[in-house]
């Protein structure tokens, strides 16, 4: 029984060594590098969605633009079912399923004719990370996301060019910008 007690406090005692000289795996998610500011402008208009088409079938990345300065990522719906999509919208259920995943919020944020607004995305088995796209606004219907990077010690990091042109689509009610991950 003395044994069992010495052997056990020597396995305690090597596994807080060990836990004390590991170094630190990163397991935070990113924070996000712009702030939430309220959008007071006229720049472009929010009372509906913006979208972008891409890919065959053609799919459709929709955003979601509040005046807290909060962004909701709509999804990437195919176009066939962009009417189904919609009512998940309108009547709360979309907004049900995204209060409760990070990478479906953001910010963004708007400077003369710039744009830029950042959110999460999934990585595997890792801390979500956070990217800023950041472009022009063309109207008040339209901007173009040119570029897309992250933040990593006040660096712009893994950066890329794109070429993405969101139109505006009047909608309502829109999902509500209420979250726990921009507060």
């Amino acid at each position: 029984m003395m044994l069992q007690k010495i052997v056990l406090i020597n396995i305690m005692v090597l596994v807080l060594l060990l836990g004390c000289t590991c170094k630190k795996i990163a397991t935070e998610d990113d924070k996000l590098s712009l702030l939430k500011t309220p959008y007071t402008g006229n720049q472009l208009k929010i009372n509906g969605y913006y979208y972008n088409k891409w890919g065959d079938p053609e799919s459709m990345t929709i955003y979601f633009l509040y005046s807290n300065g909060v962004i909701l990522h709509g999804d990437d719906p195919y176009l066939s079912r962009i009417s189904e999509y919609g009512k998940k919208y309108s009547n709360g259920e979309f907004y049900n399923y995204a209060k409760d995943y990070k990478i479906s919020w953001g910010v963004f944020q708007i400077d003369g004719d710039k744009i830029a607004f950042e959110r999460w995305y999934p990585s595997s088995g890792g801390p979500t990370h956070a990217y800023v796209r950041a472009g022009k606004i063309l109207n008040d219907t339209t901007f173009q996301i040119t570029e897309s990077y992250r933040m990593q010690g006040g660096n712009k990091t893994e950066v890329s060019v794109k070429d993405e042109v969101y139109h505006f689509k009047k909608f309502s009610p829109k999902p509500d910008s209420v979250n726990v991950f921009v507060p």
